[in-house]
């Protein structure tokens, strides 16, 4: 049974199984995943006490996935699961096979509301977007990419770029990739949140906060597997906003923990605190960009 005490951080989202490619398995390789699982992890990682709330089967190896943290499970007769297939170019064509039930505010487990830092990390909508006001008194962060996917009859995903209907002002960050925020929308984005952080794998991430943006550079990383690390870069920017107050030091900081992840496998990926701040005193690839406002 989860242990129903405010945690440090709590992260909201479905848990899922990912199906992809793997060279001699016909099959495809499945793998756990989900924004809130990787940013669970990661705030775990950072040495926070960590909760997630989630919906899956009753059969997910709950425990096997978030070792150490403790879920409130809305069971579901199905568990959120992608079919993902890569061009020659990154490029992925994704395949929604099912999906677990939403989480509305009554999931949240009481004490659990209490929780100073909240990470939203939607997959299939499964959150509102104004859920941001069920914690009026946390630092509340979110993912978008679950936000604005759509699917037709037969799965097929494809995306937005807009801000989607509902969205609420308030949040502390919001995060996602250079597909999701293209630059011509983050004027819009930014009216809902204090920080928009957009990443951009190798050439690092923008932020845009106090109507400034700014260029991030990149850590250099011999990446393995990319998987989960846009999330740990948004727990990891939001932990670090929330602690420093500082939106280019969470920026770095998340940058760094983000090149850290991509040099090991999967759910592994989420780096410690001490990691982090090596690879900051290393330096990032280009020291001239640092902090280059654009």
């Amino acid at each position: 049974m989860p242990d129903f005490t405010t945690p440090d951080f709590l992260a909201i989202g479905h848990l899922t199984f990912d199906v992809t490619p793997e060279a001699g398995n016909p099959h495809g390789r499945v793998r756990p995943g989900g924004a809130a699982a990787f940013a669970a992890m990661s705030a775990q990682a950072l040495g926070l006490r960590v909760a997630v709330v989630t919906s899956v089967t009753s059969s997910y190896p709950v425990g096997a996935v978030l070792p150490g943290i403790d879920v409130h499970v809305v069971e579901a007769p199905f568990t959120t699961f992608f079919q993902n297939v890569y061009g020659e170019k990154g490029e992925r064509w994704q395949t929604l096979g099912g999906r677990a039930a939403s989480i509305t505010s009554s999931d949240i487990p009481a004490p659990w509301i209490k929780a100073p830092i909240v990470f939203l990390g939607p997959l299939v909508r499964e959150i509102p977007p104004d859920a941001v006001s069920w914690f009026p008194d946390a630092a509340v962060g979110a993912a978008v990419q679950g936000w604005l996917r759509r699917w037709d009859d037969y799965g097929r995903v494809t995306e937005q770029t807009e801000p989607p209907a509902g969205l609420a002002s308030g949040y502390r960050l919001l995060a996602g990739s250079i597909g999701e925020f293209p630059q011509h929308e983050m004027e819009r984005w930014a009216r809902y949140a204090d920080l928009v952080g957009v990443t951009d794998g190798p050439a690092g991430s923008r932020i845009r906060s106090g109507g400034r943006e700014t260029g991030i550079p990149a850590y250099r990383a011999d990446e393995i597997d990319p998987t989960g690390a846009g999330d740990i870069w948004a727990a990891a920017c939001l932990v670090r906003l929330v602690e420093t107050g500082d939106p280019l030091e969470a920026a770095r900081f998340a940058n760094a923990a983000g090149s850290v992840s991509v040099e090991r496998d999967g759910l592994s990926g989420a780096p410690e605190r001490t990691e982090i701040e090596a690879r900051m005193a290393r330096g990032p690839d280009d020291p001239a960009r640092d902090a280059l406002e654009l």
